[in-house]
């Protein structure tokens, strides 16, 4: 599955039940803080990244000091980016400079950022001091690495409310998700949910992130037996991931045939291919068992 579709996938599972999302998040109880909203960070794209729009950026007030307002900004990765810690500082600092709390003058929000890992273990955050001439550069980031984190733990806290069921989509990403009687516990957890296109949508993410976790077998035939709704939103994500994996393996083909055929391909040969459209992916297969040469094809 594509990348993206990951990508997309989380974001969609944070905002399921976004301050049970954050109280996880942040380690903090429902009450001491106030989930205002997303917030509207278009303006202001993550540097580095194509298709993000920003918009898993929670506006919250913070109860345990009189109503602070806060920016989180929520990032998550399939793997690990060694430049997160740049990233977020370009991306903070564009928060804090284009997003106001309110109307009044001066008026800023305090800036967090919470990195949840799918796959691998990051180091987001960073601290440069250089004393003797009162430098300090510091950017503590929340991070969670999913694969330390215990499935059966947090599905306890799950089945006894000290955490939200709108978290259930992310157990196949923890440690001791590959055990059956996970699964079992999992099952019995959202079937609690009362709401069934809620229940859809648990489901239909936690097949998408066993995927990524490599469990794709145990969570898709234990949930295909499990009485549900398709969820058209997650399927229609695993639908972008199999058109673009095909895509990939169609790249991957013609890269061995051309480079059989007429010897190494350059980069400019290389970004030609990758770029061209499906309908001359699919029509170079055929053009390139008479063609005598790369120009020919238009590479």
């Amino acid at each position: 599955m594509a990348t993206n579709a990951f990508d997309k996938a989380a974001r969609y599972a944070a905002k399921l039940d976004p301050a049970g999302f954050l109280a996880w998040a942040l380690g903090r109880p429902p009450s001491a803080f106030d989930f205002r909203q997303w917030l509207d960070t278009r303006l202001i794209p993550f540097p580095g990244g194509d298709d993000r729009t920003g918009d898993t950026v929670a506006g919250v007030d913070n109860r345990d000091a009189n109503g602070v307002p806060w920016a989180v900004a929520v990032e998550f990765q399939l793997e690990p980016d060694p430049l997160m810690f740049g990233r977020l500082m370009v991306y903070l600092g564009g928060i804090w400079l284009g997003i106001k709390p309110d109307s009044e003058r001066g008026s800023r929000y305090h800036l967090g950022a919470v990195v949840v890992n799918l796959t691998g273990r990051g180091t987001a955050s960073r601290e440069f001091g250089w004393a003797d001439a009162g430098l300090t550069t510091h950017l503590g980031a929340r991070e969670w690495n999913l694969e330390t984190e215990s499935a059966a733990d947090l599905l306890g806290k799950i089945e006894t409310a000290v955490h939200s069921r709108g978290l259930l989509p992310w157990i196949p990403l923890m440690t001791g998700a590959d055990e059956a009687g996970i699964v079992e516990r999992w099952k019995r957890s959202a079937e609690a949910e009362p709401d069934s296109r809620r229940r859809s949508e648990y489901a239909g993410l936690a097949k998408v992130f066993a995927e990524a976790a490599g469990r794709k077998e145990l969570w898709v035939n234990s949930l295909e037996r499990w009485n549900m709704r398709e969820s058209s939103v997650v399927n229609g994500w695993i639908e972008e991931g199999r058109v673009e994996g095909h895509r990939v393996g169609q790249i991957e083909l013609l890269e061995a045939q051309l480079t059989t055929r007429f010897g190494p391909l350059s980069d400019a040969n290389l970004f030609a291919l990758r770029a061209l459209p499906d309908d001359r992916l699919r029509g170079l297969s055929v053009q390139l068992l008479t063609a005598k040469s790369l120009a020919e094809l238009g590479l």
